[in-house]
């Protein structure tokens, strides 16, 4: 039986594009590798809400990667390696009122929301993804830890120190 994991956009992001500043290679190769792990891992499966793959696709857009790798992104979203959840509106009402209490964009919540009771374990390296709504939903990994990437800043790494203390 397959176990459901969620990936967060900006590992799909680093793992498909390719880094412009040298700084950030690690981060990238680190994606490549762990996308690829899932990819082949017959045990799993990736659920995306139907707002991540638009998520993806546009950021990939931003990136400059090719329409035809986008477009073969989005048929191999139809095959049974992956499961594609219709964003309903009762997870919008819950997206909308828990982003309010959190003070976190709506959009990982509408990344996340609609997977509730389907994924076992989120992967992500955005700080956000450490508040307690999304650890309600599954298991919350960063597997590219010490990077940290959120939305709109230049992902960071943190010291040992640091990934050690929020790992208690």
């Amino acid at each position: 039986m397959s176990s459901f994991v969620l990936i967060d956009t900006n590992i799909w992001h680093f793992a498909l594009v390719k880094p412009i500043e040298e700084l950030f290679v690690e981060v990238h190769n680190m994606a490549t590798t762990f996308l690829s792990s899932i990819l082949f891992d017959p045990n799993l499966r990736i659920a995306l809400s139907c707002y991540q793959v638009s998520e993806i696709l546009e950021v990939l857009r931003r990136s400059k990667l090719s329409v035809g790798s986008r477009l073969e992104l989005l048929e191999d979203f139809e095959e049974g390696k992956f499961f594609v959840k219709s964003l309903d509106f009762p997870a919008v009402i819950s997206a909308v009122r828990d982003s309010i209490k959190s003070n976190i964009h709506i959009y990982d919540y509408l990344v996340a929301y609609p997977l509730r009771g389907i994924v076992n374990r989120i992967y992500s390296a955005d700080e956000h993804f450490t508040h307690s709504h999304f650890h309600k939903i599954a298991e919350v990994d960063n597997p590219l830890s010490p990077w940290v990437i959120t939305e709109g800043k230049r992902p960071t790494k943190t010291s040992l120190q640091e990934h050690d203390q929020k790992k208690q």
